[in-house]
């Protein structure tokens, strides 16, 4: 356990930090809780060296704590960190991997693969996972270390190997024992990163040179100006069913539960929604949007015009009941298909980030989140609709 003396000099840390950007669901009311120093640290560092515009995902735990521990140990020490291996090849991970090069003169990583995020053949190629049935995310041991008398950005990567089960993951780990051990079979690769900060799964930079398919910054050339995630509805068992009868019902409970709350709660004295409000997952699946309606005084309304036909997975039609209120992402789409019979056709293409390989569908219906991995949408037609 470290205790906070900042006049002490720490030069090892150790540790397996939390995997988690916090609670997954609102009904947890399990507030996160904030760190405004730490946080600014990771604006002044990571955030700010990275070109990708979702960064939610660098306030990991995991990435605070290596945050936490380079800013402890000062300009000389050794961090042994047993975290989550996203880091290594995420695109929002780019100003992280930055900063380490220029932060830590050696940088050791043991990657053990076990990403159960793939499908497929990927999947198998990630083989077992090395916490068990408790870990589906990629899982890597890093040593940094900073010296202040060598250069910084000495990257050295270990891969595992593929198709290895939980048991030779942990056999092989065994029998290399140490950086060293990894040493004397000449496992270790060194690693040059490019400008973009890629250290493994490098970019090939000649994709630069072709017309940009669409980008939200102003004043570039595109082929679309106007394109969209798919419809996440941060509760799908309530707004997704295969049955109109179904998801009718469904809605028509949730969003009278939600305005009981809402009238329950200008009749109390409270005002502190969070510790108020029911939380019956059987109820109601709760977001900030219906939190702060509820303090609003913000009644529902069910609509059956609202429910569409919706691209719940690939070649997998389900009702979905679409509503700025009740769904917590809609981007784009209500310009491309703003009714149930408006016609269209997207291109739906895998986002950045992607795990499961690149892949692109043809819809005419709208499309769910996750229809495609962090899939992007690229419409024939716009329609004019009033915000």
């Amino acid at each position: 356990r470290l205790e906070k003396q900042e006049s002490s000099i720490i030069r090892v840390i150790v540790g397996n930090p939390p995997y988690s950007s916090g609670q997954s669901s609102a009904n947890d009311n399990n507030q996160n809780l904030n760190y405004p120093d730490l946080d600014k640290r990771l604006e002044e560092t990571y955030v700010k060296r990275s070109k990708a515009t979702l960064l939610n995902s660098l306030y990991d735990s995991y990435i605070r704590a290596i945050r936490w521990a380079s800013d402890r140990i000062g300009n000389s020490g050794i961090i042994g960190f047993v975290t989550n291996a996203g880091f290594l090849d995420s695109s929002s991970a780019d100003g992280l991997r930055k900063c380490l090069a220029e932060e830590f003169s050696s940088i050791f990583v043991f990657h053990l693969r076990g990403n159960q995020r793939t499908a497929g053949e990927l999947s198998r190629k990630e083989g077992g996972k090395i916490f068990g049935a408790g870990s589906r995310a990629p899982i890597a041991i890093s040593i940094l270390v900073k010296n202040p008398k060598t250069a910084s950005g000495q990257i050295y990567f270990c891969d595992i190997g593929d198709y290895l089960s939980q048991k030779e993951k942990l056999e092989k780990i065994a029998n290399f024992s140490s950086v060293e051990g990894i040493s004397k079979t000449n496992a270790w690769q060194k690693i040059i990163p490019d400008q973009h900060g890629d250290w493994i799964n490098q970019r090939n930079s000649s994709f630069e040179k072709f017309i940009v398919l669409g980008d939200k910054k102003e004043n570039l050339f595109t082929l679309f100006s106007v394109y969209s995630g798919g419809v996440a509805t941060c509760r799908d068992a309530w707004c997704h069913n295969s049955s109109k009868r179904k998801i009718a019902e469904n809605m028509e409970h949730m969003i009278d539960f939600y305005n009981q709350e809402v009238k329950r709660f200008e009749e109390s004295e409270r005002r502190d929604v969070d510790n108020f409000i029911n939380i019956d997952p059987t109820k109601i699946s709760w977001e900030r949007t219906q939190k702060r309606g509820v303090t609003e005084g913000r009644f529902g309304k069910y609509l059956v015009t609202k429910i569409q036909k919706s691209i719940y997975r690939p070649f997998s039609k389900q009702w979905l009941y679409f509503d700025r209120f009740f769904n917590c992402y809609i981007g784009q789409i209500p310009k491309i298909f703003p009714e149930d019979n408006s016609e269209n056709l997207v291109i739906c293409v895998s986002g950045i980030g992607a795990r499961s390989g690149f892949s692109t569908l043809m819809l005419d219906r709208v499309p769910c989140r996750d229809n495609i991995e962090k899939g992007q949408c690229f419409p024939r037609y716009l329609y004019d609709v009033e915000e």
